[in-house]
């Protein structure tokens, strides 16, 4: 069982009475401040789920990945399959969905593991989210991203008669790839390969979180569709799932 701190969710081993990380107090007494920060181990005997360039429908029927069909479905399809493997996780689910949305990343995590903690069959759906959270998390801050929230803090708390006469800080959010702040982009809109939808500091495409787009049927749409062109997503989509065939399938067809 891994340990985390309840304040910054670091990793902690265990009989640590302070988090090495934030420094803040552990309360060793409160079983209940470690049971809400439990999360599966993945274990390394497990067998990678399987990605073929075909997904079921919310009708049981097969289609094809990276068509209309793919894109139209996505969403709904994610919900519906939630709700038929784990009913009842809607009370601790969506809080979390809503706070990764928002890319509150402690938040998020935190509401994960708590809803993997009660529905365990969940673990394989919200493992690459809780990944994300955690890569973010232990980025460090650099000098412009504490400067953009010192500027976002004091606009929150500005009169707002006040702010009638200041201009207010351009909105951005934590990316998930390098952990570094960007302008907020809709990850729907813009192209990626065409630079539209990218992030400002590594360059990734479709920096902003977001629930569907970053599960396993999301990835793969992205993977199969050729949605991006950094290497390196195509390399972690590889290392995660046993995918046959490649992203190559598609292009190999189409010549």
């Amino acid at each position: 069982m891994q340990l985390y701190c309840p304040h910054c969710n670091s990793e902690l081993e265990s009989g640590y009475k302070f988090c090495p990380s934030c420094g803040k107090k552990i309360n060793t007494n409160s079983q209940n401040d470690f049971d809400s920060h439990i999360v599966l181990e993945m274990n390394e005997n497990k067998p990678k789920i399987k990605i073929t360039t075909e997904f079921i429908d919310i009708d049981g029927s097969r289609a094809t990945r990276s068509l209309m069909q793919d894109f139209q479905s996505l969403r709904g399809r994610i919900f519906h399959r939630i709700k038929k493997t784990a009913p009842e996780s809607e009370p601790t689910l969506i809080p979390a969905i809503n706070y990764y949305n928002l890319a509150n990343y402690g938040m998020a995590l935190n509401s994960f593991r708590k809803t993997i903690d009660k529905f365990p069959v969940l673990n394989d759906e919200l493992m690459p989210h809780i990944d994300i959270c955690k890569r973010v998390l232990k980025v460090n801050l650099n000098s412009y991203d504490t400067e953009y929230e010192q500027n976002l803090y004091k606009w929150n708390n500005t009169i707002r008669i006040f702010r009638l006469f200041k201009s207010a800080p351009i909105y951005k959010i934590r990316c998930k790839y390098c952990g570094h702040y960007t302008p907020y982009i809709h990850p729907d809109a813009g192209l990626a390969y065409f630079h539209t939808n990218n992030c400002q500091i590594c360059g990734r495409g479709y920096p902003v979180p977001d629930f569907a787009w970053d599960g396993i049927d999301g990835q793969a749409y992205i993977y199969y569709r050729h949605s991006v062109l950094e290497k390196e997503f195509y390399q972690e989509f590889d290392n995660r799932y046993d995918v046959w065939p490649d992203h190559t399938h598609f292009l190999s067809k189409d010549k």
